[in-house]
């Protein structure tokens, strides 16, 4: 089974005819040859059962055992943009109370534990990109989530759960930071205490608590984590776009080549912005964050299909770009996106992490200008 399903996916990333998949051809190339490798008796309708319709709701898949409705599947064509999909999904699969659903184009696969509580993206526990991701970290996951006999016999739900533990402790993780920054920022009289009695205990004098409390706002500074780990959850993962066939007999352009400077960049540490020019265009700012915003905005409004990429830039142990406004501390939504970009950073940090918006979208570092006072 997991050899079929390596070769399968590795002809995935080779099919040239991927991109012009519409829903049907993404059912029938993609997910029913997938379920089919995964054990399942596509031509059986008591376990893969087409176009389940209960009411006014309807899913593309239905597989099932020993008469029972075990996991819904919502397919979209290649490409879709999944997030839309997600809230009638999850309301069809609460209503029949099946516990797992995916919603998929056949490329991108988000995995929900129906039953839990809260949003859409609380009810989600792993997601798969068939394209980016290597197939080895991708199929044993698949086998456990959509393998018929596990499915049948209870193991995909409990490795649904176990990957559900998995995420949630890896948010945790990452919330750790923020809350020692709370710890530290706000008045805490057992860390004053602690610090009178190890100060008692070399010098052999009482101190105070205002002096303590004094020392720690004025080093405070110093204790505050600044670095974010890198958020690696929840959906969308990056959707990965694929060529277009060269027309025949079209002009080849040649490919932008980008040298590498052996100078150090200038820092903007000490100065005020005063406007930046992009494509012909100088826009006056205030703030430095004013920025990145107004070309998050921008780029939003002119690559809407594929500019969800952003959310693989990101600097060293620090989110820049996320689904989810808590993983940041002062977020700000682009227009027209279900995006938060971080504004609080410093001036280099932005001008950076603007620099790195121009290069994923094709242009030269060197097309965005800034004036400073």
């Amino acid at each position: 089974m997991k050899k079929d399903i390596v070769s399968f996916i590795k002809s995935l990333k080779t099919n040239k005819k991927l991109e012009t998949f519409d829903e049907a051809s993404t059912k029938q190339a993609v997910v029913l040859r997938l379920l089919s490798f995964l054990g399942w008796d596509i031509f059986n309708v008591d376990e893969v059962y087409p176009d389940y319709t209960v009411n006014s709701y309807s899913a593309s898949y239905a597989l099932r055992s020993r008469n029972a409705n075990k996991i819904l599947i919502e397919v979209k064509r290649v490409h879709e943009k999944l997030d839309n999909y997600q809230k009638p999904l999850l309301s069809f699969a609460a209503q029949e109370k099946v516990d797992i659903s995916v919603l998929t184009n056949g490329i991108n696969w988000w995995f929900y534990l129906t039953q839990s509580a809260g949003s859409s993206q609380d009810k989600w526990f792993y997601s798969a990109d068939l394209l980016k991701q290597n197939e080895d970290a991708v199929v044993p996951n698949l086998m456990d989530l959509l393998g018929m006999n596990k499915v049948a016999n209870g193991q995909a739900f409990k490795a649904a759960q176990a990957l559900n533990r998995n995420k949630n402790q890896k948010m945790a993780a990452d919330v750790i930071p923020e809350a020692w920054n709370k710890l530290v920022s706000q008045p805490n009289m057992i860390l004053v205490e602690l610090l009178r009695e190890s100060t008692e205990k070399i010098c052999g004098c009482k101190v105070e608590s205002k002096p303590v409390e004094r020392f720690l706002e004025k080093h405070l500074d110093r204790w505050i984590i600044t670095n974010r780990p890198v958020a690696g959850l929840g959906p969308p993962p990056k959707v990965i776009e694929i060529p277009s066939p060269e027309k025949k007999g079209a002009a080849k352009w040649p490919a932008r080549s980008r040298k590498k400077s052996t100078r150090k960049p200038e820092s903007y540490a000490d100065k005020e912005i005063k406007s930046f020019t992009f494509n012909g265009k100088t826009n006056p700012v205030r703030y430095w964050e004013d920025l990145l915003t107004n070309l998050c905005d921008y780029f939003a409004a002119i690559h809407s299909k594929d500019f969800e990429k952003v959310l693989w830039i990101s600097g060293e142990d620090k989110t820049y770009f996320t689904r989810y406004s808590d993983q940041l501390r002062i977020p700000e939504k682009i227009k027209g996106m279900d995006i938060y970009v971080e504004t609080k950073l410093s001036p280099d940090e932005i001008v950076k992490t603007s620099r790195s918006l121009l290069t994923e979208f094709g242009y030269e570092t060197s097309d965005l200008k800034i004036t400073t006072r």
